[in-house]
């Protein structure tokens, strides 16, 4: 099970969208900058694509069950913040408190 493409792309779906949008709503409030959806979006199926493939990556390399390891859970997080951050940097639009 541990290279299981199906596998891998569920753990890289659960471990990367909540923290994408958690990290999201703490880089509104902190920069006061937004996102718009679409590019929201495209990021959010980014992060899940970049994730999926370091899972494959460190599967392949570690040669075990990533759920036994806390690859999943820093890699998503990780992954998710670049993204976030990325975008932010090249489209983000100040908010009215923003300006």
């Amino acid at each position: 099970m541990a290279h299981d493409d199906q596998y891998l792309l569920g753990m890289a779906i659960g471990f990367s969208v909540v923290p994408y949008f958690v990290l999201y709503l703490v880089y509104l409030l902190v920069t006061r900058r937004m996102i718009r959806i679409p590019i929201l979006l495209g990021g959010l199926v980014a992060a899940v694509g970049l994730t999926f493939l370091l899972f494959l990556s460190a599967g392949a390399w570690l040669g075990e069950d990533l759920a036994k390891t806390p690859v999943p859970m820093f890699g998503g997080v990780l992954i998710a913040g670049v993204v976030i951050s990325l975008l932010g940097r090249w489209k983000g639009i100040p908010t009215q408190h923003g300006e």
